[in-house]
């Protein structure tokens, strides 16, 4: 089983500390610990999450679209578990008659906590599919969706043990073709380290200096 602390903790070990608080100008081995303690947890939570979740993120068990994973849920889950059903239903207890063989009459298993687990399996599924068909329709990609979350709670804790440093599109350097500075290059590397991708995020950036301060 695998330990996302335990991940978490060498993502963000001394040397990344170090980097970090060399980028953000965090001084004093007290704010750098508290600051190394919310990004081990965070980055662990989302780690998890990654772990659990069809996305397109490199630790995600695969990737599927909204539209197939309701599709799936229905020809997989919830048409069988319908049919089941049906089928272990009173009235179809004769279909699982074994006369003559033996030639005593047969004795039905109880199928009461069959159709407890099926009608409760049922439910969940119906009610992910239905949730899944939603988010088609407001064009919520979880892959999209996810980076947003992990982007929305990095810049909480920015701005929570950073305090000075505003967010910040940065400037943009021809060399590297990419904008740079504090805030940019802090959160990519964070966002890195979380994620396993290298990502922009300059849209997201833009979202962030929008908020109200």
């Amino acid at each position: 089983m695998r330990n996302f602390k335990a991940e978490a903790q060498s993502l963000f070990d001394a040397q990344t500390m170090a980097e970090l608080a060399d980028i953000l100008g965090i001084t004093g081995d007290t704010a750098i610990a508290a600051f190394q303690i919310g990004l081990i947890d965070l980055c662990a939570h989302y780690r998890e999450v990654i772990s659990t979740l069809p996305c397109d993120l490199p630790d995600a068990p695969f990737n599927l679209s909204l539209t197939k994973r309701a599709d799936w849920l229905d020809v997989n889950v919830i048409n069988p578990c319908e049919r089941v059903q049906a089928a272990i239903g009173e009235d179809m207890r004769p279909m699982f008659s074994t006369w003559p063989y033996p030639l005593s009459i047969p004795v039905f298993r109880d199928n009461t906590t069959m159709a407890r687990e099926l009608a409760d399996l049922l439910q969940q599924a119906t009610k992910l599919r239905d949730q899944l068909r939603g988010q088609q329709s407001d064009d919520a990609g979880h892959s999209q969706e996810l980076r947003a979350e992990v982007f929305a709670s990095v810049a909480r804790l920015l701005r929570e043990h950073c305090p000075s440093v505003n967010p910040n599109r940065g400037v943009y350097d021809p060399e590297l073709r990419r904008r740079v500075g504090v805030y940019v290059d802090a959160f990519r590397l964070i966002f890195r380290k979380i994620t396993g991708v290298e990502e922009n995020l300059d849209r997201l950036i833009c979202g962030e200096i929008s908020l109200p301060s």
